[in-house]
């Protein structure tokens, strides 16, 4: 099993090849309605919690990010909504979404529980990252990680024309929904040996670190998209 210190640096590159598999001609910043190919982006983000984040992203600040299966509904999807102003940016991020289907959009999806979804702010030169993977451990009472993951629904998916026969244009619209935390850089004694000796009384327990001895501090994050984007075609819509 690969350890989860592991996971951030296989998230960035995972995410950089989804994103090389997008559109290739991004829309420019700020544009709410489509190009001259009938393409548009938008991302509503609403953060509550310890955080409390509210805005719209359009056009080339909604990331879109696509890598086709092998077998039908075993593509990998990727979302982002990003906001910059006066040195400041924050960016909601959606993904990797496994089994994402054009074909079935009610069928489950799971997104990778420790990185399935992450809310970043970052102003001058402090920054914080909320991930669904530390609410798992620090906030989840579920074993099996229900609380910390990605909830995606689509209430559209509609294939559209496309004059390039290389692509496949979609329209996709719906919500999305997690659960995510910031924890400490580096927990204290207080925090670590807690947990350690819980574990050695008591065995298993969900979540693994108390939230409140060790300062950890959650966020809900939730939207909505409307997104029509060109996808590299496949012979059947995975």
């Amino acid at each position: 099993m690969i350890s989860t210190r592991y996971f951030p640096l296989l998230f960035t590159t995972l995410i950089a090849i989804l994103a090389g598999c997008g559109d290739k001609h991004p829309e420019k910043p700020g544009r709410a309605s489509a190009d001259s190919r009938g393409l548009t982006k938008s991302m509503t983000v609403d953060v509550s919690g310890a955080l409390n984040l509210h805005y719209e992203a359009k056009g080339d600040a909604v990331g879109v990010g696509f890598l086709p299966g092998k077998l039908p509904g075993a593509n990998w999807l990727t979302l982002s909504a990003d906001q910059e102003a006066e040195g400041d940016r924050n960016e909601v991020s959606i993904g990797p979404i496994l089994g994402f289907s054009f074909d079935n959009p009610d069928q489950q999806k799971q997104a990778i529980m420790f990185q399935g979804g992450r809310v970043e702010v970052a102003h001058d030169e402090n920054s914080a990252s909320y991930d669904t993977g530390s609410y798992y451990q620090y906030f989840d009472a579920d074993k099996s990680g229900a609380n910390s993951n990605v909830k995606l629904d689509f209430s559209k998916i509609e294939k559209l024309e496309s004059s390039n026969k290389l692509l496949d244009r979609y329209r996709l619209i719906g919500t999305f929904q997690f659960n995510a935390a910031l924890s400490p850089e580096q927990p204290s004694d207080e925090c670590t040996k807690e947990a350690a000796k819980y574990a050695a009384e008591h065995g298993e327990r969900h979540p693994g670190f108390d939230a409140k001895l060790c300062d950890a501090k959650s966020v809900v994050a939730k939207g909505s998209f409307d997104i029509t984007q060109d996808f590299p075609a496949t012979n059947k819509a995975g």
